[in-house]
């Protein structure tokens, strides 16, 4: 299949337009420091043992184990980083995150065609997808995360610290790694507002708004636009 490169150039950081949330910088250098040296003193399984159903046949890598206390330490950062994050909370309007799954990639290691599933963990409805990239792309080849689109496939292979949401409902998969390791945190986010069409609306609306915010604008049209965003929420919330 053909497919286009979204690499570390990206430059896109309003995504105004976009299905994709692609957040730069989620994870800052201290932050990835502290992760990597938990990272490397942590007990790994098998990943086939959180995959359902055909996904097993098609997975292949390690994964954290989510007992130990590497996993629980890794965890807690990640989410730290989130709840300071405004483009994450503005735009997905997470209501329920699913335990990060911590993965790696080695030579010939990879994570096949898939749709992941519908509800998980403590029944949490899986609206996005998240991945949080560990390692600069120049430490390995291949472990592109491929997304298929009704554009053609999109590939991510970002910097480390960088972050790619999108939504659940697409067919995605792991390219194979033939060189290095490849190092991500995986989850799956509940949204306040369960239609990804909804989110974008409102995510459009509310970057509107801040544009607005430090311009001379007739108080009544600026009053109103916040009253339909506000409203509009209100409608679609869970």
């Amino acid at each position: 299949m053909n497919a286009s490169n979204v690499n570390t150039d990206i430059k896109n950081t309003c995504i105004l337009n976009s299905t994709y949330l692609y957040i730069p910088g989620l994870l800052n250098d201290s932050e990835v420091k502290d992760i990597h040296f938990l990272f490397k003193s942590g007990s790994f399984d098998d990943g086939k043992l959180t995959a359902h159903s055909a996904a097993k046949e098609v997975k292949s890598n390690l994964q954290l184990n989510h007992q130990t206390k590497e996993h629980v330490a890794i965890q807690q950062n990640i989410l730290t980083a989130l709840n300071r994050n405004p483009l994450f909370r503005n735009a997905v309007l997470p209501q329920s995150i699913h335990p990060f799954i911590i993965s790696n990639y080695t030579p010939g290691m990879h994570y096949g065609w898939h749709v992941d599933s519908p509800v998980m963990g403590n029944m949490i409805r899986t609206d996005v997808a998240l991945t949080i990239f560990l390692n600069d792309p120049e430490e390995y080849d291949g472990g592109e995360l491929e997304l298929q689109t009704a554009n053609g496939n999109v590939l991510y292979k970002l910097n480390k610290g960088d972050a790619i949401c999108y939504p659940c409902t697409q067919v995605h998969r792991v390219r194979e790694v033939t060189r290095g390791e490849r190092n991500v945190a995986v989850s799956w986010v509940q949204s306040l507002v369960k239609e990804t069409v909804h989110r974008k609306m409102l995510f459009e609306i509310f970057q509107i708004i801040e544009n607005l915010c430090n311009k001379e604008l007739m108080e009544e049209e600026y009053l109103l636009l916040q009253q339909h965003y506000s409203n509009l929420l209100r409608m679609w919330a869970n």
